[in-house]
């Protein structure tokens, strides 16, 4: 059986024991991060003020390789089109000059991508977007091979974009919950918006195991999302009982059954823009040639707010796509409250507050590119705007293929009394 600890917010002492020459408003601890094995040790240096983590400025070399759909591209387009940091004016003077290398090698901005190439930008004074600050990151449970944790928003799983040091898995190393030299491994993706429950693998047989059961939705995953409206409402519309066989369903958008007490949504995901990674709903399957994955979520009403306003909801996730249960709310007409790319509001709410986001404004001299991709992003001149850091969607259970289940707390904004 697994070690199992119920994390909590108020007790912050793993990391007051890595904290130096700090007051309670602003606190630094400096580390060293190597986050792959070909990297060299990066030190950093975090710093705590106001309820969010900083990380001070430090250099480093930005590397991915070409992702398929990045084929036969030229690397110009793919960083003006992808990558939402800098103008294409500014990629281009970044690839002249040498600051973007392909295998090693200086290229032209014509330069047409090759499958497997792998892709350097030299970055100086790297600038990360701040995360909130909720003391150490819950432990669910700890075994010889899993880690299971319930992570804040506001913080990606694994580095991407600007968020490199300050994501899941450098800060659990941070905390001392797992030993620097220690593989850990990612099994399952969770939005860097989302909170709750994420397994992590301590051996590469164990990731492959509880990854495959992800990927072949083996895994009973139930989330809880605040929404806009009265839910219970449309199910109430939607259910007409049957002889006690089942339900029929009545006035439901496309590709959307009344199913006994729940809603169904099924059909297609697709991206519509890779650049900011947004997606919507297709009830039909899609045309020869067009990229579409199948999904399917099914949600039921937990309860309304006093004011009738918004609503919380338990979603039931089938299967395991990109903004999945965000694209399928939207598309009943009751998106999450608080989430502004798919329907709902940019929201200063106060237990998930806007907070900054550095945004890397075109400067002189070396500065990093990316932002909206792998590659990162890093300082020159810098603009700052506020941006949410999380949303109502929260990964409450996951039921494993032998019926073990691992349990969550329930985050303050689901709560309706």
């Amino acid at each position: 059986m697994p070690k199992r600890r119920r994390g909590h917010q108020g007790d912050s002492t793993l990391v007051e024991n890595r904290l130096q020459n700090g007051e309670s408003h602003s606190k630094k601890s400096a580390r060293s991060n190597k986050l792959v094995d070909d990297e060299p040790v990066i030190r950093v240096t975090y710093r705590l003020e106001h309820g969010l983590r900083h990380v001070e400025p430090y250099d480093f070399d930005f590397t991915t390789h070409v992702k398929g759909r990045w084929v036969g591209r030229t690397l110009l387009e793919v960083f003006a089109r992808e990558f939402v940091a800098y103008s294409e004016d500014y990629y281009r003077d970044s690839i002249q000059q040498g600051r973007v290398t392909v295998d090693g090698q200086q290229v032209t901005p014509g330069h047409v991508l090759q499958e497997n190439e792998r892709i350097v930008h030299r970055a100086v004074s790297c600038r990360e977007s701040p995360v909130l600050d909720r003391g150490p990151i819950p432990v669910i449970a700890e075994t010889q091979e899993l880690l299971v944790v319930s992570k804040p928003s506001s913080l990606p799983i694994h580095p991407c974009g600007s968020y490199r040091f300050n994501s899941l898995i450098s800060l659990l190393r941070e905390q001392g919950t797992v030993v620097a030299d220690v593989p850990l491994h990612t099994t399952h993706r969770l939005d860097r918006l989302t909170s709750g429950l994420v397994m992590l693998a301590r051996t590469k047989a164990a990731a492959q195991r509880v990854g495959a059961w992800f990927a072949q939705n083996e895994i009973r995953k139930t989330y809880l999302a605040r929404v806009r409206g009265t839910f219970g409402n449309l199910l109430e519309k939607a259910l007409v009982q049957s002889d006690g066989r089942g339900c029929d369903a009545v006035d439901l958008p496309a590709g959307t059954t009344a199913v006994c007490g729940r809603i169904r949504v099924r059909g297609y995901n697709r991206c519509v823009d890779h650049k900011v990674g947004k997606y919507e709903f297709m009830a039909s399957a899609p045309e020869h040639g067009e990229e579409a994955k199948d999904a399917m979520t099914e949600f039921e009403c937990i309860g309304t707010t006093p004011d009738g306003e918004e609503s919380v909801v338990r979603c039931l996730p089938s299967t395991g796509r990109t903004h999945q249960i965000r694209v399928h709310l939207r598309h009943l007409g009751y998106p999450i409250a608080n989430d502004s790319c798919y329907g709902g509001e940019l929201r200063d709410d106060v237990t998930l507050p806007l907070i900054p986001h550095v945004h890397q404004a075109c400067a002189d001299g070396d500065g990093g590119v990316g932002g909206g991709g792998d590659l990162g992003a890093a300082a020159g001149g810098r603009e700052t705007k506020m941006h949410p850091s999380g949303i109502f969607l929260h990964a409450l259970t996951y039921t494993l293929p032998g019926g073990e289940v691992f349990s969550a707390e329930v985050p303050p904004w689901a709560d309706l009394s």
